[in-house]
């Protein structure tokens, strides 16, 4: 713990709140079963609702961090870069490998498709369920968001946009609450692991070195 402390403590506000959210969270899935909590969660859906969250959990799909990727290396942060491009690489891995050794089947697969609310063309089935890919993915990538832009407020909101994403994989019937525990807690240890093993400050001056370099030939 002493080891990530520094690392922890860029943004504690954003670590505080991921807590609470995973206290609460582990509470509801040992307190309930897991139809039971999925559908505590679930059962209340609307039309305005189903619109925002169909568009809403897309910030957990990989293009979105491509897209971050390339925005940082366009503003020359090629640490950040490196160190997002690394973390996707790595939950996605490990995501894939626990979903093909479950083989944990969807909620609309596991209650049919009668039992729960469906959205056609965004609901789905298949033993793909535990955990949730989206749900690792944008806290992975929100996780080394708030400690790139530490402070209250950044940190607020990127926790509450991860867990907001988080909500929507149960909202849209495509995980159970503990898929959404587990993705979580992956996206958040990988990113702690990348951004404390993968320095940085040694890419900054390698890349400052680099533009000094081709100044100076430039001058020449």
């Amino acid at each position: 713990m002493k080891i990530i402390q520094p690392v922890i403590s860029r943004n504690p506000v954003y670590f505080i709140g991921y807590l609470v959210f995973f206290i609460l969270l582990s509470l509801l899935c040992i307190l309930t079963s897991k139809s039971e909590g999925f559908l505590l969660i679930n059962h209340f859906h609307n039309q305005m609702l189903d619109f925002f969250f169909i568009m809403f959990t897309n910030l957990g799909n990989g293009l979105f961090v491509v897209a971050w990727m390339l925005f940082m290396l366009m503003r020359r942060k090629v640490g950040w870069a490196l160190q997002l491009g690394m973390s996707f690489l790595i939950s996605g891995l490990l995501v894939q490998m626990i979903k093909h050794i479950t083989h944990s089947p969807r909620p609309s697969l596991f209650f049919g498709t009668g039992s729960i609310h469906i959205i056609l063309g965004v609901t789905g089935t298949g033993f793909s369920s535990f955990p949730s890919g989206h749900t690792a993915t944008i806290f992975m990538l929100n996780t080394l968001l708030a400690l790139y832009f530490p402070g209250r407020k950044p940190g607020l909101f990127f926790l509450a946009i991860a867990a907001l994403t988080g909500y929507s994989r149960i909202y849209l019937s495509q995980h159970f609450p503990v898929d959404v525990l587990a993705g979580s807690l992956a996206g958040v240890i990988i990113s702690l692991m990348i951004y404390w093993l993968v320095p940085l400050k040694l890419f900054e001056k390698k890349f400052q070195k680099n533009e000094w370099d081709q100044h100076s030939i430039k001058l020449r």
